[in-house]
């Protein structure tokens, strides 16, 4: 396995290039590209910024591991109004895109969003025909789109055979899961999840979770590796179960309050321990 580290974990005073000096340092193989997430990587960025981007990365001894965007909160496939999905689409379309000039084969979207006004029925039809449509332009372009499993977040697809059968109606093997173990706290165990996507995991992103802390005021449910209540031993066991040797992303949300470049550090030898199996 490798392990990459998003960049919008780079300080914007930092600027791309220290950045990716310092995932390098700390260990890293690749970097996670977050379009729309981050100042240097926007959906205004044209294709030779986004070559620059992919020479900056190579320069520094990195690949990109693959795309991600947090653009699909404000703009999710499954809303009710066609200009909002059909950019939600636009998005999507500009993260295989990129992937491709990027070199990777990786993206990562949120699926839906099941709100008050628009309910569960409608989310799934929605992002039903949506991937259908995406994942046959993905598999064009040799790209598997994954599905990001935000559970409780996003109130869609919250158990792993609800996940499962919304990619068997999906029926394209360019959609598969983008799976964050962090995510599944008060929904299940991602050991569990793992063995149940297996080959169809595209990504793994690893942070860890507090699960009695609960999502208000400033205390994140999410925390650094090996602090919080994950089943670090089981969920490395299911990794080795269903033959997963594909990349390790860490999603780290809580940031060190003094010396920040030192959690790259603390996080890289973390996924090494994770990787190792020394739990």
């Amino acid at each position: 396995m490798k392990k990459a580290i998003g960049d919008n974990m780079i300080s914007k005073e930092w600027g791309f290039e220290k950045g990716l000096d310092l995932v390098k340092q700390a260990g890293f193989d690749g970097i996670e590209l977050w379009l729309g997430d981050v100042p240097w990587f926007q959906m205004s960025t044209a294709d030779s910024e986004v070559r620059d981007l992919r020479r900056k990365v190579e320069d520094a001894g990195l690949v990109v591991s693959n795309v991600s965007t947090g653009l699909h909160w404000a703009s999710p496939l499954s809303s009710r109004e066609p200009k909002v999905r059909a950019q939600a689409m636009r998005i999507v379309e500009r993260e295989i895109e990129t992937a491709m000039l990027l070199g990777t084969d990786a993206i990562l979207l949120v699926a839906g969003l099941v709100t008050a006004e628009v309910p569960y029925n409608e989310v799934y039809q929605r992002c039903l025909e949506a991937l259908r449509s995406l994942g046959e332009k993905a598999a064009r372009a040799g790209v598997r789109i994954g599905c990001e499993n935000c559970n409780a977040e996003h109130r869609f697809l919250i158990s792993p055979r609800e996940f499962w059968q919304f990619l068997n109606d999906v029926n394209n093997p360019a959609v598969g899961i983008h799976l964050d173990v962090g995510n599944i706290h008060d929904t299940g165990f991602a050991e569990q999840w793992i063995e149940i996507h297996g080959p169809r995991i595209t990504r793994i992103h690893v942070k860890d979770v507090m699960k009695k802390r609960g999502r208000c005021g400033d205390q994140s449910v999410y925390t650094n590796l090996f602090l919080g209540d994950n089943n670090w031993p089981a969920i490395r066991g299911a990794m080795t179960k269903v033959g997963y040797d594909g990349w390790l992303v860490a999603e780290m949300e809580a940031r060190y309050r003094y010396a920040p470049d030192q959690q790259f550090y603390d996080t890289a030898r973390a996924m090494d321990r994770l990787i190792s199996a020394r739990l």
